[in-house]
C-alpha cells in the first residue's frame, strides 16, 4: 500500500469515527430527556416541556425510540471500517442517512433562522436552540459522514 493510499485510508477512518461520535453526541440528550432530565430541553421548544409534564411516559418512549434510531445510524460508519466494509446495503444505508441528515439539518436550520429574523416568534429559546444547536449538529454530522464515505470510496478505487 502506497503512502498516499495509507493517508487516504487514515483520513477515511478519522472522518467515519468522527461521524459516529457526532451521531452519538446527538443521540445522548434524547436518552437523558427520556429519563426525565430537562437540561437544554427548552432549546427544543416549550411544547416539549409541556408534553413532558402532561405525558411523560409517552414522551419518554418516543425519545427512547429516537435515541435508538440515532444510535443505530451513528454506528453505521464504524461497521464500514470493519469486515462489512464492502457491504453494498450498508453503504447505501450510510449514503441515504448522510443525505437525509444534510437535507434535514440544513432545511431545519434555515427555516428556524428565517422564523427568528422575519417573524415575531412566541418561543425564541426553542427557535434559537433549533437554529444554533440541533439542526446545525445534524447538518455537520451528515457532512462529516458524507466526507468519510467519499474518502472511503476513494480508498477503494485506489486499491482496485
Amino acid at each position: 500500500m502506497s503512502r498516499r493510499s495509507r493517508r487516504t485510508e487514515h483520513r477515511a477512518t478519522a472522518l467515519l469515527r468522527t461521524a459516529a461520535f457526532l451521531g452519538l453526541l446527538n443521540a445522548a440528550p434524547n436518552l437523558y430527556w427520556a429519563l426525565g432530565g430537562d437540561f437544554l430541553l427548552d432549546t427544543i421548544g416549550e411544547w416539549i416541556i409541556q408534553l413532558q409534564a402532561d405525558a411523560p411516559v409517552l414522551l419518554g418512549g418516543a425519545l427512547v425510540l429516537i435515541f435508538t434510531v440515532k444510535t443505530a445510524v451513528s454506528l453505521l460508519p464504524l461497521l464500514l471500517l470493519g469486515r462489512l466494509r464492502n457491504s453494498r446495503p450498508l453503504r447505501v444505508a450510510a449514503i441515504t442517512a448522510s443525505a437525509a441528515l444534510i437535507l434535514y439539518g440544513a432545511s431545519g436550520a434555515v427555516v428556524n433562522v428565517v422564523l427568528l429574523v422575519f417573524t415575531d416568534v412566541q418561543d425564541p429559546t426553542g427557535r434559537i436552540g433549533q437554529a444554533a444547536i440541533w439542526y446545525p449538529m445534524l447538518l455537520i454530522w451528515g457532512l462529516v459522514l458524507a466526507g468519510g464515505l467519499r474518502t472511503l470510496r476513494r480508498c477503494d478505487v485506489m486499491s482496485a
